[in-house]
């Protein structure tokens, strides 16, 4: 972030992160995120439908619905 001057960055990993890091962002809070796959696909999830055309281009994805049984 300090090469680039940005006053916030995000980090995504699809494999999670150590100790070390997830510490590291702790201590920088309000500066700097760390998302993991469930952080991404959530946004994703959440504002796809705000994304512009060009976006959803290149990624393409439908909603569908499915039923879901009770557990007893």
């Amino acid at each position: 972030m300090a090469k680039v001057r940005a006053e916030q960055g995000l980090l995504v990993s699809w494999g999670g992160f150590t100790k070390e890091a997830i510490k590291e962002a702790r201590d920088a809070f309000f500066s700097t995120r760390l998302w993991d796959a469930g952080d991404l696909l959530e946004a994703i999830f959440k504002y796809y439908e705000r994304f512009d055309d060009e976006l959803k281009a290149e990624l393409p994805l439908k909603r569908i619905w499915g039923l879901v049984l009770e557990e007893e």
